[in-house]
C-alpha cells in the first residue's frame, strides 16, 4: 500500500503534467500565430500540381483561418495566460506542502498512544493555531461550528479524556501567507524537521537544476528560487499597468523546480519518519 506522502506527491505531479501540457499548447498557439496561412484561392505560385501545370485547389478550413487570424492578434497577450497558470501551480504547490505537513503529523500521531506523548512542538502548535482559528474562523475558512469542534478536540486531548486519541492535523498546516522558504521551514520545523533547507541543498536533483555543486550554495539558491516564484505570483495576482507576465518557457521552468522541490520534500519527510521513535504503550 503506498504511503500517504506518495499519494500526495503523485496527485501534485499529475496536476503539473496537465499544466505543462497547457503551456506547451500555448507555445504551439504562439508559433501558429507567427506562421503564414496557405492561400485558399489556389492562384499563387505554390498551388500548382506536381508538374507545375494546373492550379491545385486548397480546401478552405474556415475555423483554422479564423483561429489563425485571432492567434496573430493575441500572440503578445499569451503571457497573461501563462501567468494565470503560474498562479495555479504555486497555489497547488502550497496545497501539496500543506498535505505533506498533515501526512507527517498523522503518521507521528499514529505512533503515539497519548496526546501528552506527542512532541512538545506539535502540542504547542496545535494549541496556538486552534486558538487562532477560534478567534477568527472565517479568516481561515472555518465556520463557527467547525471552530468549536476544533476547540473541543483540543480540550479532550489535553485532558486525556478522549476515548480515541487523534489530532486535527489540518490545523498544523494553517498559514496566513504564501509558502515562502521561511514559512515552509517553520511548518516542517514544528514536526521535527529542523534542517529542511540544508537537506534540500544536499540533493542531486536540486543541484543539477540550479547548477550548483556545493550543498550550502544549492540550499541558498533553492530558497532564492522559491522566493522569486512566490514574488512573481504576488505581482500577477495584483497586476498593475507595469506588471510583466512570464512567457510559457519561464513558467515551465518554475513548474519543473516546484516538482523537484516537492519530490525532495516528500523524500526528506519519509527518511525522517523512518527514524522517528514514537511513544506507544507496550502490551504485557
Amino acid at each position: 500500500m503506498p504511503h500517504s506522502l506518495d499519494i500526495v506527491l503523485t496527485d501534485f505531479k499529475n496536476d503539473l503534467e496537465r499544466v505543462d501540457s497547457l503551456l506547451n499548447l500555448t507555445k504551439l498557439f504562439r508559433d501558429f500565430g507567427a506562421s503564414e496561412a496557405p492561400s485558399p484561392s489556389g492562384n499563387d505560385e505554390h498551388s500548382t500540381d506536381s508538374c507545375g501545370r494546373q492550379p491545385v485547389a486548397i480546401p478552405v478550413w474556415a475555423e483554422a483561418l479564423a483561429l489563425h487570424t485571432e492567434s496573430k492578434a493575441r500572440r503578445t497577450d499569451l503571457p497573461i495566460f501563462s501567468g494565470s497558470l503560474l498562479l495555479y501551480i504555486t497555489g497547488r504547490f502550497e496545497y501539496c506542502m500543506k498535505q505533506v505537513v498533515e501526512a507527517i503529523a498523522d503518521d507521528i500521531s499514529s505512533r503515539t498512544d497519548k496526546y501528552e506523548n506527542l512532541p512538545q512542538q506539535i502540542q504547542r502548535s496545535l494549541k496556538y493555531k486552534t486558538l487562532e482559528v477560534a478567534q477568527n474562523p472565517k479568516k481561515f475558512g472555518y465556520s463557527d461550528a467547525m471552530a468549536d469542534s476544533l476547540l473541543e478536540s483540543l480540550v479532550l486531548n489535553s485532558r486525556g479524556s478522549s476515548q480515541s486519541f487523534s489530532i486535527k492535523s489540518e490545523v498544523l498546516s494553517i498559514t496566513g501567507s504564501n509558502m515562502r522558504p521561511e514559512l515552509l521551514q517553520e511548518l516542517l520545523k514544528t514536526l521535527g524537521l529542523t534542517d529542511f533547507w540544508r537537506d534540500v541543498g544536499k540533493q542531486a536533483s536540486v543541484k543539477l537544476f540550479l547548477q550548483k555543486s556545493v550543498d550550502q550554495e544549492a540550499s541558498s539558491a533553492a530558497q532564492a528560487k522559491l522566493s522569486e516564484i512566490m514574488e512573481e505570483r504576488n505581482q500577477i495576482a495584483h497586476p498593475t499597468s507595469t506588471t510583466s507576465f512570464p512567457d510559457a518557457d519561464k513558467v515551465l521552468k518554475s513548474s519543473e523546480f516546484l516538482r523537484i522541490l516537492a519530490s525532495n520534500a516528500v523524500d526528506i519527510a519519509k527518511v525522517y519518519l523512518t527514524g522517528y521513535q514514537g511513544s506507544m504503550a507496550i502490551s504485557a
